[in-house]
């Protein structure tokens, strides 16, 4: 009996997990790849098993990673994998990293799965059908002031960094706390298991938050774009929060995403 699409998700997830802890803490070869980010052993060789494991359960789906490309087979199902996100962070002995997978079907995401290897949480969700992190049920937090939310952000220094910390001065006045881990899926879950309300994200990848973003929306929470617009896997700019403070979020950025057009 062929594995369900989940199954397949959670099982390479886990695979590439046990990859990732064998060389954590160790000496590894880094490559600088062209945009000065960095690539790992561990990075490739847990690619490489995501991809096999995938593409035995299902020969005939398109799959985009981070890492080794796109295979396109003009399929309307197409897995977006990120094998390591928060390479930064594994290189240097942090534990905030770990691996997002995601399926998309016809432009939308239908399963979101992040692995976090140190702590063995597993998160996943399935359009429709909630949010969960190792079997058990999650949720947004409750909170409806900004005042007392606590915001991630995580995004690199580029073209448009002047105006990114002109929007985040504006809403981190407002927030509790302010956040960076260095790895987007972890900021995601955190706003999906209630622990954050608010994750902001600029010049983002389809394998940074594919996976992560369904989990928020299935946890309660909404997505969206800067303006409010509805969120697709290849949006580059959003805005993930615990639903509740959204609309208040988007009022006090507004003025500025006006002109963060590229």
């Amino acid at each position: 009996m062929q594995a369900t699409f989940k199954q397949t998700a959670i099982k390479a997830a886990k695979a590439a997990g046990k990859i990732q802890l064998a060389y954590f803490g160790k000496a590894i070869k880094k490559i600088k790849k062209k945009d000065n980010s960095f690539v790992t052993k561990a990075d490739i060789e847990s690619t490489k098993k995501i991809r096999e494991m995938i593409g035995k359960q299902f020969p005939s789906h398109s799959i985009l990673c981070e890492e080794l490309g796109c295979t396109d087979k003009k399929s309307d199902y197409k897995w977006i994998i990120d094998p390591l996100d928060g390479t930064h962070n594994f290189m240097v002995g942090n534990p905030l990293f770990g691996i997002s997978i995601a399926l998309e079907y016809k432009k939308e995401i239908i399963l979101g799965v992040i692995y976090l290897p140190i702590v063995d949480k597993m998160y996943y969700a399935e359009k429709g059908k909630g949010a969960f992190c190792n079997g058990n049920k999650i949720n947004v937090s409750n909170k409806d002031k900004i005042e007392e939310c606590i915001l991630v952000y995580d995004s690199r220094i580029s073209k448009r960094t002047n105006e990114k910390i002109k929007i985040l001065a504006k809403l981190g006045r407002k927030t509790d706390y302010a956040r960076m881990y260095g790895a987007a899926i972890y900021g995601l879950s955190t706003v999906a298991e209630g622990n954050a309300e608010i994750k902001i994200d600029f010049d983002s990848n389809p394998w940074d938050h594919s996976a992560g973003l369904l989990i928020v929306e299935e946890a309660g929470g909404k997505v969206s774009g800067l303006n409010g617009e509805k969120w697709n896997p290849y949006i580059k700019d959003y805005l993930a929060t615990n639903g509740k403070v959204h609309a208040k979020v988007l009022n006090v950025i507004k003025k500025w995403t006006l002109s963060y057009k590229k």
